[in-house]
């Protein structure tokens, strides 16, 4: 018995790559069955042998034909599923849309709950729906039963062709999901778009226009359902924002990962990650999360614009909202957060590169606050598939010396080159890196003069009161101010320059 469980699982895809399969097999069927009938044809060649060989040519010819056309006749019978399943599901979302608008809900059983007053609207609805589903599935039954029991020429065809890959592999590697996704259909790919966005619009590896594509869908029916006083809606409303503006020193942004679960989380970039020449990851810190993301979103437009202005001939830079980050100062001196985001951070950055077209891009990872906490991890215990860290404001990385961290592909003992930082002269970061005990639960400070790296200018920032040694929470986030030499030393090392 087909379930309300069952319809809102079932995916068009599946039933798209099996026709392709099929219409690739039949294809390949008739061009062998050409072949068979040239045997046929022998010429002068006459005597028994011709005869033997012309009777067998014909034979071969004539049951090349009949696979053929039974192949041709499951193709059909295939696709005329496909497109009622993909008529079932859009039926589905809709009546489940309309129920949640209406404060109901439908159980995976098909009942109907709340106080609306339409459930039986509803439930009427789901009746008929189920109903229609019963059938399709009763006719795709007898055709895939009689391929399997070889009733047709697409005998295991049909099995082979839903067995393939309309699924990443579990747990899949970045590569591994970019060479799923790569080998399917054009009209499986846009089936999966449409019917199940859910399904690849966070899988890192995957193309970022597709991903772009699946979460604006998501994106817009999360700005739906909430209210003017929910906190993620400003988040939600600003990345909408962002996405519809370009000009005025802003390139067409990608919404690459959304994920409105407990604080939300949101991967954005400025400009295209996949064709760009130079690729920056801007990780956040303290207090960053979804409903504030539109000053994260700034801070990259800015970093945007000063590579280009440093001669960056194509330019992406990701917010990357995409990890728990501490909600107070008070809970920045725990390493929990940092191991918490290391490894999606590694992923995503492995995505990068598996994504990327032609040449590899020059690619950095920039962390401001906590967030060259999550870098500095990444980078001690997995290595970062980057070629240079930018620590700005930074509490401590988790190590001693610049050393100790990995970056792919850039010789253990060329690392400490590739990692830059600063640190205001009034910023009240500072007073996490005193080196008293107790004081630098982080490690030390990456802009200290013992930690190897490549330390660049930055302004000093607003000054504090005398009773904090004149360190202040202004000059924590002054680092992209328009006349910072921080923000035209981002842009530089951005495009591969030196600070």
């Amino acid at each position: 018995m087909i379930t309300w469980g069952d319809v809102r699982r079932w995916n068009p895809a599946d039933l798209a790559s099996a026709v392709d399969a099929l219409g690739t097999r039949a294809a390949r069927l008739t061009g062998a069955n050409d072949d068979a009938d040239a045997m046929t044809k022998f010429g002068s060649w006459q005597g028994d042998s011709a005869d033997a060989a012309k009777t067998k040519g014909t034979a071969l010819a004539t049951e090349l034909r009949q696979l053929a056309t039974d192949v041709s006749a499951v193709r059909r019978g295939v696709h005329d599923a496909q497109l009622a399943v993909e008529r079932i599901s859009s039926a589905v979302r809709e009546v489940d849309d309309f129920a949640s608008r209406n404060g109901m809900r439908i159980d995976d059983g098909g009942g109907v709950s709340g106080e609306s007053g339409r459930q039986a609207e509803i439930a009427d609805r789901v009746g008929q729906i189920l109903r229609e589903a019963t059938g399709v599935d009763a006719d795709l039954t007898v055709v895939l039963d009689r391929a399997t029991n070889g009733e047709s020429g697409g005998s295991g065809v049909v099995a082979l062709a839903m067995a393939t890959s309309s699924q990443p592999k579990p747990n899949g590697t970045p590569a591994e999901n970019k060479a799923w996704w790569d080998s399917l259909s054009d009209s499986a790919q846009s089936s999966i778009l449409r019917d199940n966005p859910d399904l690849i619009r966070n899988l890192d590896g995957i193309p970022v226009v597709d991903r772009d594509a699946a979460n604006r869908v998501v994106l817009q029916q999360e700005i739906d359902k909430r209210k003017g006083d929910d906190a993620q809606l400003r988040g939600l409303t600003a990345i909408r924002d962002r996405l519809a503006a370009t000009g005025d020193g802003k390139p067409p942004a990608f919404l690459i990962s959304l994920d409105v679960s407990g604080d939300g989380t949101a991967v954005v970039a400025a400009g295209n990650p996949d064709t760009a020449a130079n690729v920056a990851t801007y990780v956040p810190g303290t207090g960053s999360e979804l409903a504030k993301i539109g000053g994260d979103l700034g801070r990259s437009d800015k970093m945007w614009q000063s590579a280009t202005m440093a001669g960056s001939p194509s330019t992406s830079v990701i917010t990357w909202v995409g990890y728990d980050a501490p909600n107070e100062l008070v809970d920045a001196a725990s390493e929990k957060y940092a191991d918490g985001g290391k490894e999606q951070l590694s992923k995503f950055e492995d995505g990068l590169r598996a994504s990327h077209e032609g040449a590899p891009s020059h690619n950095t990872v920039l962390g401001h606050s906590y967030g060259t906490t999550v870098i500095g991890h990444a980078a001690r215990d997995g290595g970062l598939n980057a070629d240079d860290l930018i620590f700005v404001g930074s509490p401590g990385v988790g190590v001693e010396h610049a050393n100790q961290l990995h970056l792919d592909g850039v010789p253990q003992d060329q690392v400490a080159q590739h990692v830059h930082s600063t640190v205001a002269k009034h910023d009240l970061i500072k007073i996490t890196n005193i080196g008293l005990p107790g004081h630098d639960p982080l490690g030390p400070s990456p802009a200290g003069g013992d930690f190897g790296g490549q330390v660049f200018e930055s302004a000093p920032g607003d000054k504090g009161p005398w009773y904090e040694g004149g360190l202040s929470g202004a000059a924590h986030s002054q680092y992209w101010e328009d006349n910072n030499p921080s923000l035209r030393s981002f842009g530089r090392i951005i495009a591969g320059l030196p600070a």
